[in-house]
């Protein structure tokens, strides 16, 4: 009767496990979370310096003194950023202003009183070259008009690709013979922004510069 009960125990422990078995999944696993995950970005940027003063600009003062007018003036840029950089130059914001009218600038341009648009940048014949060449990249007048000419046909030519610590000098020049201009320009002025920039290198349409 004993030996009964204990073989029916054991039964009942079995069921038991085996239920238990049945309804529990058991796997394993392990874990490893990675921490200070960051995306970085490089940087793109340049230095513009004329005889050690970054963005200085030029002004050229009573002309006149000379009946040729002529000069040069040479920036020194630098990408001081870590990515490699397409170089592009333009001309932005060329105003020629009238700046009065007197009896000898009429006596040629007798609108000249009711016209505020000045003459002078018609006549500057503005040259940019690079690292001393002596073959113009870009060359055109400073007449408002042609404001993009300067940027369109720099982008025209062979790209100059600056790499992280590379340095270009960029030189204008600029002429106007005695006998290309009269008293139209008289009191004229023109200004303009010279507009350094650089622009990252992707794979994609290459960014106009205008």
């Amino acid at each position: 009767m004993n030996k009964k009960k204990i073989w029916l125990s054991g039964a009942l422990v079995l069921l038991v496990a085996g239920g238990a078995g049945a309804a529990t999944f058991a796997y394993f696993s392990a874990t490893r979370t990675v921490t200070t995950s960051k995306f970085t970005t490089g940087t793109l940027d340049l230095n513009v310096a004329s005889n050690g003063n970054v963005l200085e600009p030029f002004v050229i003062e009573n002309l006149g003194a000379n009946a040729n007018i002529d000069g040069t003036k040479t920036w020194t840029i630098t990408n001081t950023g870590s990515l490699p950089g397409k170089f592009l130059v333009r001309l932005k914001n060329v105003v020629n202003k009238e700046n009065g009218c007197n009896d000898q600038e009429a006596s040629i341009e007798p609108a000249c009183a009711s016209d505020n648009l000045g003459e002078l940048g018609n006549v500057i014949n503005l040259k940019l070259a690079v690292d001393g060449s002596g073959t113009s990249r870009t060359e055109s007048t400073l007449a408002t008009a042609n404001e993009n000419v300067t940027g369109l046909a720099w982008n025209a030519a062979t790209p100059i690709i600056m790499q992280s610590g590379d340095t270009k000098t960029v030189t204008a020049s600029w002429a106007v013979g005695e006998n290309d201009y009269g008293n139209e320009i008289q009191s004229d002025s023109v200004e303009f922004d010279m507009n350094f920039r650089l622009l990252q290198l992707i794979n994609g349409p290459t960014p106009t510069n205008n």
